[in-house]
């Protein structure tokens, strides 16, 4: 009998073990499509593409900073004027960005824990959220330009159906 309890136990871990690993892989598997999406956003930026950009917005939007949330509705031209006051300097290009600037995603959690960020009480989370936070440069590029509005280089994206949309901004 004893032997079965020992067996049965190094079963159950091995299963958890299983499982957070299997859940694991899930959550950077979520990350590299949003990062992916998010890249589509960051591009439609330096290309001031404005009609990619309010295609790629949820119906309803989070204020992450509190503000609550709106619908889009209505919102094109204010998205536009945006879009094109994201990049303050039209000679940088992405690949400028990306040399110059830290990219991160995170779960809702992993925003809360590693940035102590703390989320509005109407957020929901859901499970393919994640955060774009592409707004600050690098340690090495401290005392380079910055050349972006940050505020634009954060955001929350989430997988609609089969569909990545922008779901919270920066505010």
């Amino acid at each position: 009998m004893k032997y079965f309890v020992v067996l049965l136990l190094g079963s159950v871990f091995f299963f958890s073990s299983c499982f957070s690993a299997r859940k694991a892989g899930k959550i950077a598997d979520l990350k590299v499509d949003a990062k992916e999406f998010s890249f589509g956003i960051i591009r439609a930026y330096f290309e001031e593409d404005c009609d990619r950009v309010y295609k790629s917005f949820s119906d309803s939007i989070i204020l992450m900073d509190g503000d609550g949330i709106f619908s889009i509705e209505g919102m094109e031209d204010k998205i536009c004027e945006s879009v094109k006051s994201a990049v303050r300097d039209n000679s940088k290009t992405i690949v400028d960005y990306l040399a110059m600037y830290q990219i991160k995603m995170y779960t809702p959690l992993e925003l809360e824990t590693e940035l102590e960020a703390q989320l509005p009480d109407y957020y929901i989370p859901d499970p393919s959220d994640v955060f774009y936070v592409g707004g600050a440069l690098k340690p090495e590029e401290a005392l380079g330009p910055n050349f972006i509005w940050d505020d634009m280089f954060v955001f929350m994206v989430r997988r609609e159906g089969s569909v990545w949309k922008i779901k919270g901004v920066s505010g």
